[in-house]
This record gives C-alpha cells, sequence and structure tokens, in this order.
C-alpha cells in the first residue's frame, strides 16, 4: 500500500515547496513561469488555495476563489506562506478532519479531496517554480505515486477540465513516476 493523502502528506508536500520559495532571491519573484504566472502569483495561489484547507476544517465551508491577488502576501510572502501551511497543518491534525464532508458553492466537498489537490498543487507549484529560477525540485516519488492514485480515482473531473493546474500530457511510455504526475498537470520535463 502507498503513502495516504493525509496531513503528513500535506506537510511534505508543503515542506517542498516552502524549501523551494526560501531559496528565491529578490530578483527571482517576478520570473515568468509562464504566459499568465510569475512566481509571486504561483506563490499567491498556493496560498490561497491551502487556506481552504483551514477553513473546510475550521468552518465546515470552502469559498470559490474566483480571483486572488497577490497582495495577500504582504511584504514578506515566504512568512506569508509558513502561517498558512503551518494553519493548514494544524487543522488536519484535528480528529477525523481528513474525513469531513463541507460545504461548497458547488455542493458538498469532502475535505480529503481537498488534500488530495492541495498535495498535488504543492508538488507540482513547487516544481514550476524550481523550473523558472533554475533550480531543479526533487519530488518525491512516494508523494507522486500518491497523486496519480487519487486523480485516477477522479478521472472524470479530470478529464472534464478545470481540476488540475492545466490539461493532462501524454507521456511516454517509459515515464518514470514523477514525470508521469507532470504530465497529468500540463507539465512537460523537455520543455
Amino acid at each position: 500500500m502507498g503513502v495516504a493523502l493525509d496531513a503528513e502528506a500535506y506537510q511534505r508536500a508543503a515542506a517542498v515547496f516552502g524549501e523551494t520559495i526560501a531559496a528565491l532571491s529578490d530578483a527571482e519573484w517576478e520570473l515568468k513561469i509562464s504566459d499568465e504566472w510569475t512566481v509571486i502569483s504561483t506563490v499567491a495561489w498556493v496560498v490561497v488555495g491551502d487556506s481552504q484547507i483551514t477553513q473546510a476544517i475550521d468552518n465546515g465551508e470552502i469559498v470559490a476563489v474566483a480571483e486572488f491577488d497577490a497582495a495577500v502576501l504582504g511584504g514578506n510572502p515566504v512568512a506569508t506562506w509558513r502561517g498558512t501551511a503551518i494553519a493548514a497543518i494544524t487543522s488536519l491534525k484535528a480528529v477525523g478532519s481528513s474525513e469531513r464532508v463541507v460545504r461548497h458553492p458547488g455542493g458538498r466537498f469532502a475535505v480529503a479531496d481537498l488534500l488530495g489537490q492541495r498535495v498535488t498543487e504543492n508538488l507540482i507549484r513547487a516544481w514550476d517554480v524550481g523550473r523558472a529560477a533554475g533550480r531543479p525540485v526533487d519530488i518525491p516519488v512516494d508523494l507522486a505515486d500518491a497523486c496519480l492514485d487519487f486523480w485516477a480515482d477522479h478521472a472524470d473531473a479530470v478529464l472534464a477540465g478545470g481540476v488540475l493546474p492545466e490539461q493532462p500530457i501524454e507521456p511516454s511510455d517509459d515515464a518514470d513516476t514523477v514525470t508521469r504526475l507532470l504530465a497529468l498537470t500540463g507539465r512537460s520535463v523537455r520543455a
């Protein structure tokens, strides 16, 4: 049996993301990740998304994020990220937190599903930031495998689009686990 996407998995994925952004120089925060994303907007996206964990567990509701502003990060983006991640970890350690079902504008939503999304997002966005800064990020294979298992159970949502950061691309037949996770989220190690 593989790694469970639980509080520990989230903590490990958040640590990968945190280590990646903590290594950034001042100039690297403005690096482009894509036409639409910079490092700073990516970090803000992760912070806003991860704040939904605490919101879901503590308030029993997830408010959909239609728009976000990088100003949410304030003057110290790493400290803001750290505070959000610590709050999420603390909430996740509450007994039975990942088994909860909470309100969402689209209906009921399982915290376990939110957790699978947030672990994936932290790993993938760390990879994006690291790539933009020219520093490879090692995604733990066991976490990548757990994310692939999670998304395999949500194939209909993936195929419908809008759930993952980007539309999936086809990996090569001999692709390793991390490469397959990157492909699932629309990324290629070659590009």
